[in-house]
């Protein structure tokens, strides 16, 4: 894995966990093209080795929260921010993403873009409830979720994108 465009492009992610599963070059580029830039607050809430969110820095978002609750994608993240000489720029958190987003609210933070990669595990009713949640912080969502699942609604947000990769399906909400 590596960042595609940008101040860290070319630079290599690693991952140590065997529950990250990373996105595709393509998939990350044709997502970056969607959103056109990017500024401001970035939150990777189940983050992984970081792929989402470190792309958002290297492309100019100012502060990028990561957030994984395993261990080896915790230690992933941290590895990553150290090979990219990384300081003041992010924050990366081990909670589980309700106590993150709860964590996020507290500190009244919001977010110009939410990246949500959850595992696969999750269903419909499990999206429904995290976008009903984040769609509370941020401006944008961008939602990855398997090719074959529901397209959720949410009451405050709208659907600007729905594209398919592969086997994987892209939705843009603001």
């Amino acid at each position: 894995m590596k960042i595609i465009a940008g101040k860290y492009k070319n630079k290599k992610l690693i991952s140590f966990s065997k529950n990250t599963k990373p996105t595709a070059s393509m998939v990350l580029e044709a997502v970056f093209n969607m959103l056109y830039t990017i500024d401001g607050i970035v939150l990777d809430l189940f983050a992984g080795s970081g792929q989402y969110g470190f792309e958002a820095l290297s492309r100019g978002a100012s502060f990028v929260y990561f957030n994984d609750v395993d261990k080896e994608a915790y230690r992933s993240l941290l590895v990553n921010k150290s090979n990219l000489k990384l300081k003041n720029e992010l924050k990366i958190t081990q909670l589980d993403y309700l106590e993150a987003l709860k964590y996020y609210r507290k500190k009244t933070l919001f977010f110009e873009i939410v990246f949500l990669d959850p595992p696969y595990q999750f269903n419909d009713e499990m999206i429904a409830e995290l976008l009903d949640q984040v769609s509370l912080v941020s401006k944008t969502i961008v939602l990855e979720r398997a090719k074959k699942s529901s397209v959720i609604t949410i009451s405050n947000k709208k659907i600007i994108k729905e594209k398919n990769y592969g086997k994987k399906k892209i939705i843009i909400y603001q």
